[in-house]
């Protein structure tokens, strides 16, 4: 029989690669939960503070008003893009209180609503900061990314778009708790559900 050494080689690098890449994306997993978790945490406190029907009125406000405009001055090429992430952000700020009402204290617990509002808030984040540094080159005469910013803001718009649908898409929901109710299976089983692929 062959033996494979695992401590020098190609094999060796990609066994180690795949053991950092777990703890990484570990990592990332708690650092988004974080994320979102001090968002509904700072949303909760002001809805707590306005009480059941300051916070009814406060939600239908932002729902059915325009956003109000971002207070900026940028290159006018850009101005798309900042409506879009003005829009974003308002649209988010709606479905974040709304799942914050309807899941109160337990929103803790819905780990895969949190994975949602983090990974909108990371791409809200990754627009303003996008369109922010080409703006900057703008103003020192290279607009050259300003196509760039715009292709990526479009693109993150979308996959928020479909990001704050799946929040409030309750068929997406069962969706979610039927995963959640493997995960959970597997968790009590203390590993894989299937023990053989074939059935023995």
């Amino acid at each position: 029989k062959a033996v494979v050494s695992t401590q020098s080689g190609h094999y060796g690098r990609g066994m180690r690669d795949l053991r950092i890449f777990r703890i990484f994306e570990g990592t990332n997993d708690i650092l988004k939960l974080f994320v979102a978790l001090n968002g509904v945490q700072d949303i909760g406190k002001k809805l707590k503070s306005a009480g059941t029907m300051g916070a009814m009125m406060g939600l239908m406000k932002n729902k059915f008003l325009p956003a109000a405009p971002l207070k900026c001055n940028v290159h006018s090429d850009l101005a798309p893009s900042v409506d879009m992430l003005r829009g974003d952000i308002s649209k988010f700020s709606v479905s974040v209180s709304e799942q914050v009402i309807k899941h109160k204290k337990n929103i803790i617990s819905q780990q895969v609503l949190l994975n949602r509002v983090a990974d909108v808030a990371i791409l809200l984040q990754s627009m303003a900061s996008v369109i922010s540094r080409s703006n900057n080159m703008a103003e020192k005469g290279d607009t050259g990314e300003i196509v760039l910013a715009n292709a990526w803001c479009a693109e993150s718009h979308q996959k928020i778009k479909i990001l704050l649908d799946e929040m409030g898409d309750s068929e997406i929901t069962k969706v979610d708790e039927a995963v959640l109710a493997v995960g959970r299976m597997g968790l009590d089983a203390n590993g894989y559900l299937a023990k053989s692929p074939i059935g023995c």
